[in-house]
């Protein structure tokens, strides 16, 4: 027992003297002027429930603490979540924006050339030193046929080379399997825009007293039959005159930006030239080339037309026959020597 009071014997100290003060104060009625014995008990008593209480305040002080942080950290999530959605709509909105963007510039390119377009999306893409050409997810499904022109509100892309029922594989104009008849739109001068490695062109078969200038804009010329005339193909980037040969050597940068290309539009009309067979010509009142003639005979209408004075004017007495001339007499007989008797 006593063992035992000894060992706890300062907490049953703290014990007795808290409940001394509890029954002390709890002994009086009013405010009364604390006596000797009080003051002391205070003195000895303050100390030691500053003690006691420290403890449990922190402990109170860390627990505000920890649910701060986790409401804190609730709200961190929250915003965080709000953010993120935020930034989600925000990035729907401005491919809205974007789309809505591509809609009136095919709504301006429709009414500018008065032609039937749709609108597709780059779904690969094939920028190759020797090869460049991309594909776009509209296809034969949707009346993409191959030789279809294919642009930007930019200029000129390239030209539908094989289509599927979904997807379409363009060719474009920085291939060097490409070429594009254009012409320069300040001097008119007239030439081949063809594809080079490097996504590059030149400007190929201009006359070398042609009127060429760096920065001149080069547009489609419409020859060809596969791009519309007015198109933008590129600026002009250098001129170099050798001094020799035929055509200058011109570097052109072209319209779009290849490395960014992301919506196209599909001219939904092929522009063939059509075949000499498939030119008709009936009522059209042509020369017809006689079989085995190289020079074609008068048309009908004009033959007509030659032969109607011809048959108005007076025709001319036939004249008088001619006599058949008579056959010579015959002359007589001329009569032979009489011979003489051999003697």
């Amino acid at each position: 027992m006593g063992d035992l009071i000894g060992r706890f014997r300062f907490p049953l100290t703290y014990m007795v003297l808290a409940l001394a003060c509890v029954v002390a104060l709890a002994s009086q009625d009013g405010p009364v002027q604390t006596g000797y014995a009080s003051q002391l008990l205070m003195e000895v008593m303050t100390p030691a429930r500053s003690l006691t209480t420290y403890p449990f305040r922190k402990i109170g002080t860390l627990w505000d603490d920890y649910v701060d942080v986790v409401d804190a950290r609730e709200e961190l999530d929250t915003a965080r979540v709000e953010i993120l959605r935020l930034q989600q709509e925000n990035l729907k909105l401005q491919e809205q924006r974007v789309s809505s963007e591509r809609l009136s510039a095919l709504d301006d390119l429709r009414e500018q050339h008065k032609l039937r377009m749709i609108e597709a999306n780059v779904s690969a893409e094939d920028l190759a030193a020797w090869s460049s050409s991309v594909v776009i997810d509209k296809g034969s499904g949707d009346g993409v046929e191959s030789g279809m022109s294919v642009i930007t509100q930019q200029g000129v892309v390239g030209v539908v080379s094989g289509t599927s029922p979904r997807f379409s594989q363009v060719l474009l104009i920085t291939d060097p399997q490409s070429a594009v008849d254009a012409f320069s739109q300040r001097s008119r001068a007239q030439g081949s825009v063809k594809g080079r490695a490097g996504a590059t062109c030149t400007f190929d078969y201009v006359e070398r007293d042609a009127d060429v200038q760096a920065g001149d804009l080069l547009l489609t010329s419409g020859v060809g039959g596969i791009h519309p005339r007015g198109l933008l193909v590129g600026t002009v980037e250098s001129v170099e005159r050798q001094p020799y040969g035929l055509f200058q050597g011109v570097k052109v940068k072209p319209a779009v930006d290849f490395r960014s290309l992301e919506g196209v539009f599909v001219i939904l009309e092929r522009r063939e030239i059509p075949s000499d067979a498939e030119f008709s010509t009936a009522g059209e009142k042509l020369w017809q080339v006689a079989p085995g003639s190289d020079v074609p005979p008068a048309p009908p209408a004009v033959a007509a037309e030659i032969a109607r004075p011809a048959a108005q004017a007076p025709q001319p007495a036939s004249p008088a026959p001619a006599p058949a001339p008579q056959p010579a007499a015959a002359a007589p007989p001329v009569a032979a020597p009489p011979q003489e008797d051999e003697e």
